[in-house]
């Protein structure tokens, strides 16, 4: 919503977003993020992302994929913070974040087992496809009105000395 400020009172936009999950934040999974610091620092690693594909193109096989695995060491960090933060905006554990990585695991598991059948590719796929909607949703959707129990509206400017829970 245009107008609403962050908890210090900033519109959050591009830069601010990407310095604070890069600086004030790089390694925190407290709190709560907006949808807009969230989808600024998502558009940052796709830009980070393309450029490191970009100059992995002009470097040998081994030294592209080096730097590919260094970028996502460095980034990983802050992804997951931002994830959870973001999760939490929402009133939900950063632990969803797990959500699509289970019927991934289970279908390279069976895959790689040798023991699946075309059903249970099937099904196992559409439920892959299924909780990914899901979770894209979740981060899409507007975070809860107010503090929550994971810490204040990151939209309004809270008191100091409330707690969350606390009525505004």
């Amino acid at each position: 919503v245009p107008g609403r400020k962050t908890e210090k009172g900033e519109d959050m936009e591009f830069a601010p977003a990407v310095r604070r999950c890069l600086t004030e934040k790089y390694c925190s999974f407290k709190g709560r993020a907006s949808r807009s610091e969230f989808w600024w620092f998502a558009l940052f690693m796709l830009l980070i992302n393309v450029a490191v594909n970009l100059v992995s193109g002009f470097l040998p096989s081994a030294a592209g994929n080096g730097l590919s695995a260094l970028v996502s060491l460095a980034f990983i960090l802050p992804n997951i913070g931002v994830t959870a933060r973001r999760l939490h905006d929402r009133n939900l554990s950063g632990w969803w974040q797990l959500a699509p990585i289970v019927p991934t695991i289970l279908l390279l598991a069976m895959i790689f087992t040798m023991s699946i059948t075309e059903t249970a590719l099937v099904l196992l796929s559409l439920l892959a496809v299924a909780v990914a909607i899901w979770f894209l949703i979740m981060l899409i959707l507007p975070g809860t009105l107010g503090p929550n129990r994971f810490g204040p509206d990151p939209l309004r400017s809270a008191p100091p000395d409330s707690a969350p829970g606390d009525p505004q």
